[in-house]
């Protein structure tokens, strides 16, 4: 943008709206000092001009009213430099809690009036909605109804993105003076990884199930845990039916068995001979989370993992179960073990405290693998009680 690029600003209403400079990069020199004296004279006319300039320019600091997205970049560069993968990003506390405050203040302006008609009730309305499903807010199933993709990490992100830009260009004014709109260059997701590999996903695979069926909160579950499992000794596909249009079950709710094989291929079954949902199967699809534990009647160790549909009429609601009978790993590591437990070991760090017991990681250790990741929390804690006291 050159230092002429409004030619007279008494044809400009500099109080009417938000003003988007784009300053280009390399841009040096007395052409960079213009164009920040021109912002500052847009802050003080009541204007809200916002700047997007090379990363580390400072002199606009002053007079940008404020930078999510650039803000929101650094976070998802800071952890990606970590290691950490799409999943583990999108519901790291950090960046939920750098979304919520995105949101707030966003929501906050909007209700001041501080955004020009202009950007549209759609553009905002979108932004809200892609704010709370970051957040955590509302309930991924529900993202493909209003944005026509799975509520996977990676579209939810490029979403946000996508409508970060079209609502600063459609507010960005051409100042300059050939008039060239001003365009946003937004943030890409593509070198975030989203690999996911190991004995859990590859027999999802093999059941012809994808990541895109998974929740992003399970999809890290089951690769915490495949990590203290050793083998997948057999497994049974079941399919849900009769759902509510919440995805809810309901008395007329139905499972019956697809497929079976290894050593569960034999062994009969209650659904053989009564289809209605109930029992453990029917909490797992109404919560729907990863269950691992034991089964009721052989102490079999099982892991169910909720399938979500791909029918863009019914997205987000629970299609199938698939029921694996596990064998887990020997010698497994503690900090493996504190992993794998997720949010489970609170609850038993809790019960262990409420006994007087102060508590130490190395508790777990007191049980046996099966048993730590096949009975309650409530029964965990008790046991490890009466080994310490």
């Amino acid at each position: 943008i050159s230092s002429d690029y409004v030619e007279d600003k008494k044809h400009i209403d500099l109080s009417s709206e938000p003003l988007i400079i784009v300053c280009a990069a390399g841009t040096r020199g007395t052409v960079i000092g213009d164009i920040i004296k021109d912002t500052a004279i847009f802050k003080a006319h009541k204007a809200a001009p916002v700047v997007i300039a090379d990363v580390g320019e400072q002199r606009f600091d002053p007079y940008a009213v404020d930078v999510f997205q650039e803000s929101i970049r650094r976070s998802i560069d800071r952890f990606t430099a970590k290691g950490m993968d799409i999943y583990e990003i999108i519901l790291e506390k950090g960046f939920k809690e750098k979304i919520v405050r995105f949101y707030t203040a966003f929501r906050r302006k909007k209700s001041k009036g501080r955004f020009p008609a202009i950007m549209g009730i759609e553009a905002a309305a979108d932004l809200t909605l892609l704010l709370k499903y970051l957040a955590g807010r509302l309930p991924v199933s529900d993202f493909e109804l209003d944005f026509g993709v799975k509520g996977t990490p990676r579209n939810m992100l490029e979403s946000m993105f996508k409508s970060l830009g079209e609502s600063i260009n459609t507010m960005a004014r051409p100042v300059d003076a050939i008039k060239h709109q001003a365009k946003t260059v937004t943030v890409g997701t593509s070198r975030i990884s989203e690999k996911l590999e190991g004995l859990l996903f590859e027999t999802l695979a093999a059941h012809g199930f994808t990541n895109a069926q998974l929740t992003a909160s399970n999809i890290l579950v089951l690769r915490n845990l495949q990590e203290i499992i050793a083998e997948i000794k057999g497994a049974i596909r079941y399919r849900i039916g009769n759902l509510n249009l919440l995805g809810e079950p309901v008395e007329e709710t139905t499972i019956e068995v697809e497929k079976k094989e290894g050593v569960l291929a034999q062994l009969p079954s209650r659904v053989d001979t009564d289809t209605l949902l109930k029992g453990t199967k029917r909490i797992i699809v109404r919560e729907g989370n990863v269950y691992i534990g034991k089964g009721r009647k052989d102490d079999r160790s099982i892991l169910v993992i909720p399938v979500i549909s791909t029918n863009p009429e019914t997205p987000g609601i629970i299609e199938h179960l698939l029921l694996l009978n596990i064998g887990f790993k020997e010698n497994i590591a503690l900090p493996v073990k504190v992993k794998a437990l997720g949010g489970k070991l609170e609850r038993i760090k809790n019960i262990v405290q409420e006994n007087s017991v102060a508590w130490r990681d190395e508790h777990l250790e007191q049980v046996q693998t099966d048993e730590l990741f096949g009975r309650s929390a409530e029964k965990i804690g008790e046991f490890i009680v009466s080994k310490v006291v």
